[in-house]
């Protein structure tokens, strides 16, 4: 098991709420992204995110993780 993949799966674990993103919730870079950080500011529930465009190894595993090759992806309990 790599590093990244380590790495993903304790964020994951750590986190009840995660949004994997292109960009920040306060500056999406995407509009997928911005519709999803509204729909969660809406519920109001704390969450964490990762900016994948600042993390290339991480988007590129976890689009092999998840068989999913597109993002946002947004991961609740796991």
């Amino acid at each position: 098991m790599s590093d990244i993949t380590k790495e993903i799966e304790a964020q994951l674990k750590d986190n009840h709420i995660i949004l994997y993103m292109k960009g920040t919730p306060e500056i999406p870079q995407c509009g997928f992204s911005a519709q999803v950080v509204d729909i969660l500011s809406q519920y109001g529930k704390p969450y964490a995110y990762v900016n994948i465009l600042e993390h290339p190894e991480i988007r590129q595993t976890l689009k092999v993780i998840s068989d999913w090759p597109t993002f946002p992806q947004l991961y609740v309990d796991g």
